[in-house]
């Protein structure tokens, strides 16, 4: 669980933007979208920038369920500055939860993958980026399969 924990740290370390426009919102949700179809997998996908919603897709096959599981895996990304994924595996590392070890609820945080700081370089996180309807790792690996092809890294 290290090394996955390690290569947390780089993903968020590498996958960071020069800058984000409401444009680049759009092809980097088009570019998630079409890495789940390529795979042929239903996702639902937002993507925040200070607060505004600047990309939302749901897929056939999602329901409302899955922008309820993007709002808690937010909130772990903007409470914790990190991945969902990334506090998921530090807190089942330590054996616990969100709620025992914080004491932040799960009906609004959540321990699963999918959630990604939204990070320009020099500035920060600005946002987030979230997929849901698939299990833990995949909407993880998912985004950042998406992220690595955008960015082009």
């Amino acid at each position: 669980m290290n090394s996955q924990i390690a290569q947390m740290e780089q993903e968020e370390q590498e996958l960071q933007f020069k800058q984000f426009t409401n444009e680049m919102a759009l092809q980097v949700g088009l570019t998630i979208v079409e890495e789940a179809k390529s795979l042929g997998k239903n996702i639902t996908v937002e993507i925040y920038r200070r607060g505004q919603r600047l990309f939302a897709h749901a897929m056939e096959g999602t329901s409302a369920e899955n922008e309820d599981w993007i709002r808690r895996k937010n909130n772990v990304v903007n409470h914790f500055g990190q991945s969902s994924w990334h506090v998921a595996l530090l807190v089942r590392q330590e054996g616990t939860t969100l709620e025992e070890r914080y004491g932040l609820p799960l009906t609004d945080y959540v321990g699963a993958g999918g959630g990604f700081p939204l990070i320009v370089a020099g500035e920060g996180q600005i946002g987030t980026i979230t997929v849901s309807g698939l299990p833990d790792q995949e909407d993880h690996d998912l985004l950042v399969s998406s992220l690595r092809r955008y960015l082009k890294v």
